[in-house]
């Protein structure tokens, strides 16, 4: 007799699973569910801004890859990436480039730039500045972008060896990526 579909909504925050039991879970919309520390993590919807400002980024992101067939090989809102055996990320962007890794599969192929816009609250703060700042780091990530519309800001994590080393990009600057050669984002009216 197989094991019944375990379905995950808002009022399971906190709940600790495995890794085995996340990866087979369905989980009810519109919420986005992570997994920190073996326990569920409920994300509210994303609002309006947040919704625009990842559809932006997305659109320069795919015109760059049709441009660069041989850079990039995915562009991908809310991403599985499996961290560790206790904690799973679903970023906002995920950027899969063309390398030896290409032969792996999500979610425990690791994407080599990641983006997430943060949310609104103390709690969504601390989350994608020190949490996944961490997780992102441990998992092998080459570059993490946060967007933070509160603050006027793109805080930029680049990989050098083992750590990531940190620079700040305000409203009138362009996010450029060695990564992403060629590629510019204007930040005006995103953040």
């Amino acid at each position: 007799m197989s094991k019944p579909q375990l379905f995950i909504t808002d009022a399971d925050a906190g709940l600790e699973l495995s890794a085995e039991e996340y990866a087979e879970a369905d989980f009810q919309p519109p919420c986005k569910y992570e997994r920190a520390q073996r326990r569920i993590t409920v994300l509210p919807p994303p609002g309006h801004y947040h919704f625009l400002i990842v559809e932006r980024i997305h659109e320069l992101l795919v015109t760059y890859k049709f441009a660069h067939k041989h850079v990039i090989q995915h562009v991908i809102q809310e991403s599985w990436i499996a961290i560790n055996k206790k904690t799973d990320r679903r970023p906002d962007l995920a950027v899969y480039l063309h390398n030896q890794d290409a032969q792996q599969q999500i979610p425990q192929r690791i994407p080599e730039i990641v983006f997430e816009i943060v949310s609104p609250g103390s709690d969504a703060h601390d989350r994608d500045y020190v949490e996944k700042r961490n997780d992102y780091e441990q998992a092998g990530v080459q570059e993490y972008v946060i967007v933070d519309r509160f603050e006027h800001r793109v805080t930029v994590l680049r990989r050098d060896d083992e750590t990531f080393v940190e620079s700040t990009l305000q409203d009138g600057d362009d996010y450029t990526s060695p990564l992403l050669p060629g590629l510019q984002i204007p930040l005006k009216g995103i953040i």
